[in-house]
């Protein structure tokens, strides 16, 4: 019976043992595998390249919005929103404007995370003024939790809401929020009148006035909440989109505080 052989796949030259034959492909034919390597290692580095552009193309993307984001103007310097009640000195000389939805998740996060620094910084210090304007977009409850705030401004109330609200925010659109539901919520605000406020929120006396301040947040620009414009009509405003850091609040802030002092 004749013994097993191992053929060269390079020349065809046959060996007793598969050993042998690889010995001799490493000896006789070096250059070939050498060629080989180098493909292996452009193909590699060609990968690496590609990898490369992709994530230099992201992290250009990523800049590019987080840019827009943080220093476009804002076109809310042709809104009069003088009728909206504000939290600090009348004399501060910038304006923090959040547009905000009761029952976002994210805008309860602001309010717990970051607002409170905010307001001991810059509101409570007189440095900037702080305005809470509805954009009641996400359900039936977000509409009545932005009517509710302008019956709580009928009593001078409307930032107590506002706190009470964001402190015992329900899940979105889970029916946490209905008027019965708010109604026996607020009983917890000092000095609230509750007849006056049922009997205005069940009438939906300021229903208009939520869908206008939503209409002037959409031709603002304004995509999700919260939003905010950090400025005044002099100076204009810049725009922060989201919970961001409260660092990137301060660097704003300080920013446009320097162009009016």
């Amino acid at each position: 019976m004749d013994e097993k052989k191992f053929k060269c796949p390079e020349c065809g030259k046959e060996f007793d043992s598969k050993d042998i034959m690889l010995q001799h492909k490493k000896d006789a034919h070096p250059v070939k595998e050498e060629k080989q390597k180098k493909h292996v290692t452009k193909g590699r580095m060609l990968t690496y390249v590609i990898i490369a552009v992709i994530v230099l193309a992201i992290a250009g993307i990523a800049y590019w919005v987080i840019t827009n984001s943080a220093s476009n103007p804002g076109s809310i310097n042709s809104y009069n929103y003088s009728y909206v009640p504000f939290e600090g000195n009348n004399s501060a000389k910038i304006n923090i404007i959040e547009f905000s939805d009761y029952q976002c998740p994210i805008c309860g996060a602001f309010f717990t995370q970051t607002e409170p620094q905010l307001t001991t910084d810059y509101v409570n210090s007189g440095k900037s003024r702080f305005y809470f304007l509805d954009f009641a977009f996400l359900g039936p409850d977000s509409q009545t939790l932005a009517q509710g705030a302008w019956c709580a401004n009928e009593q001078n109330l409307y930032y107590p809401y506002h706190d009470l609200i964001y402190s015992h925010q329900g899940t979105e659109n889970t029916g946490w929020a209905t008027p019965g539901k708010v109604e026996k919520l607020v009983t917890g605000i000092s000095g609230l009148n509750s007849q006056q406020f049922n009997t205005c929120l069940e009438s939906q006396k300021y229903d208009s006035r939520v869908r206008q301040e939503a209409e002037v947040a959409a031709n603002s620009g304004v995509q999700g909440t919260p939003t905010f414009f950090i400025g005044n009509p002099s100076i204009g405003f810049v725009t922060l989109v989201g919970n961001q850091a409260y660092s990137v609040f301060q660097q704003t802030i300080n920013s446009q505080l320097t162009k009016v002092s």
